[in-house]
């Protein structure tokens, strides 16, 4: 299966949609957070940004589209962070690779995650990432353990050493049950011992065909595999935030069928899909990729009248930040639920041109833009 990731532009943010055989990782390289200190590199800390210290931290967790959360640095350094090619952190080289920063994992506090989302139960996947230890030109070390774990379960370890140039792991793995699950990547050995982990990706062994490949909630899916008893019943199942039946069709004298759907409201990122012969109990597994949708009711109004909008396709618990386009205008903040929508109101500010206008709602943990048109007249 491709590694392949389609990358829009939203503003100066990189957003990376999954391929249609992949779940989706956001900022699976690093880049959507711009390393701020002059050095290169910089600890994650929750409250905390300054770059003249010792130890440079950044506050990378509540940035725009960062995706992931790290750990925080413990007083004193070690933790997790990111960092340019060519640091004083001394990371393996960059070229060739398909990314210009990475993640750090220094000492055993040093910890990532991201909720990802699109599992169905049963499932087999692939994790891929680039990973690669420190060099020891200053004279620290490299000889770090670095484990990925998905909900808490271990999928990988991998014992380094010193001088590892970043080298592409591949690990198949099961899940047991559908719907979101935590990746994470763990540094595992106490002491300035430095491991450097990017380019991570999310492979699912597909054998539903579905189409469209990506969409918004909401959206009619229809969904084909073979393999199943002639004249049997499939149900299409969608593993949202929970699992929900879409559809429903019987085979052909082959075994084959196509079901049509709708995807439910589900989080930002992929939807899992079956199709479940209900007599023989074949499985076909595929992925549809989830992206976010706003509309606006009324879609017309003066300056000053109150506009409900509504979103879709958000991660779940996320911060939404709501904006008018022209002239560009804070309109607050929602919270997304646990299916990834919110609903919110505001009223058309002042300095509004009359005619067609944005309201735009920007997901601050995954960067996912939507955006509805208002007519102001």
């Amino acid at each position: 299966m491709s590694l392949a990731t389609k990358i829009y532009v939203l503003g100066a943010l990189m957003l990376s949609i999954a391929s249609a055989d992949s779940l989706t990782v956001v900022n699976p390289n690093f880049g959507n957070v711009p390393v701020q200190c002059g050095n290169g590199y910089a600890y994650q800390a929750e409250t905390v940004q300054n770059c003249d210290l010792a130890v440079p931290v950044q506050t990378f967790n509540s940035s725009l589209g960062v995706g992931w959360t790290f750990a925080p640095a413990p007083t004193g350094g070690d933790g997790a962070g990111l960092t340019n090619p060519n640091t004083i952190f001394e990371p393996p080289p960059f070229t060739g690779l398909p990314f210009s920063v990475a993640v750090f994992l220094q000492g055993s506090v040093a910890a990532l995650g991201q909720t990802i989302t699109g599992f169905v139960p049963g499932g087999s996947y692939t994790l891929n990432f680039y990973l690669g230890s420190r060099y020891t030109y200053g004279g620290y070390s490299g000889n770090q353990t670095v484990e990925a774990t998905i909900d808490g379960q271990v999928v990988g370890t991998w014992a380094l050493t010193s001088n590892t140039p970043f080298t592409l792991r591949s690990v198949p793995f099961q899940v047991g049950t559908g719907g979101s699950q935590v990746l994470k990547f763990v540094g595992t050995v106490s002491g300035d011992e430095t491991a450097f982990v990017s380019g991570v990706s999310l492979e699912a062994a597909d054998s539903l065909t579905v189409s469209p490949p990506t969409g918004v909630p909401g959206i009619g899916v229809v969904a084909s595999a073979g393999g199943f008893t002639p004249f049997e019943t499939v149900n299409l199942i969608a593993c949202a935030s929970a699992p929900v039946t879409i559809g429903a069709a019987t085979t052909d004298a082959s075994g084959n069928v196509t079901v049509d759907g709708r995807i439910p409201r589900t989080p930002f990122g992929a939807c899992g899909l079956q199709a479940v012969g209900q007599s023989s109990g074949t499985v076909a597994s595929g992925i549809i990729s989830v992206r976010a949708w706003l509309s606006a009711s009324p879609n017309t109004g003066g300056v000053g009248d109150t506009v409900t909008v509504t979103g879709f396709g958000y991660a779940a618990g996320e911060a939404i930040g709501l904006g008018w386009s022209n002239p560009q205008t804070s309109l607050g903040s929602a919270t997304a639920n646990k299916n990834g929508s919110f609903s919110a109101q505001f009223a058309i500010p002042s300095g509004a041109a009359i005619g067609a206008d944005e309201v735009v709602a920007r997901g601050q943990r995954t960067g996912s833009v939507a955006a509805a048109q208002v007519t102001v007249q």
